[in-house]
């Protein structure tokens, strides 16, 4: 049996997540609802499938690199934490966002 990985919503997810419910929620507060559901649905996989999609073009300094998992429209960047087994979610954006640049956690990261 795997083992299970700890969740680590960052204050930031934590604040996408609410923003992207305000924002569909405009339109349909059950539409937003599921959304965020699904989100949720994918962070919590995580638990037991955390090395996904690592991003291309990260330094190879970085121990721990950034990973995706598309929730479409959105994408969920987290970072995988073996040594404390935990997965870090960074940030939930809208899949036509630039991706993310860095991370406040990424100075903790290299070595």
């Amino acid at each position: 049996m795997p083992v299970a990985y700890h969740v680590i919503l960052s204050p930031e997810a934590a604040a996408d997540l609410q923003a992207l419910y305000g924002y569909i929620s405009k339109d349909s507060p059950d539409n937003a609802a599921k959304m965020v559901g699904r989100i949720l649905d994918a962070i919590e996989s995580l638990e037991t499938f955390p090395h996904r999609n690592v991003i291309e073009r990260q330094s190879k300094k970085i121990k721990q690199p950034i990973r995706s998992l598309p929730v479409k429209p959105y994408i969920i960047y987290f970072r995988v934490l073996d040594e404390q087994v935990a997965v870090t979610i960074l940030s939930v954006r809208h899949g036509a966002r630039r991706r993310p640049s860095g991370h406040a956690g990424d100075r903790n990261a290299k070595g």
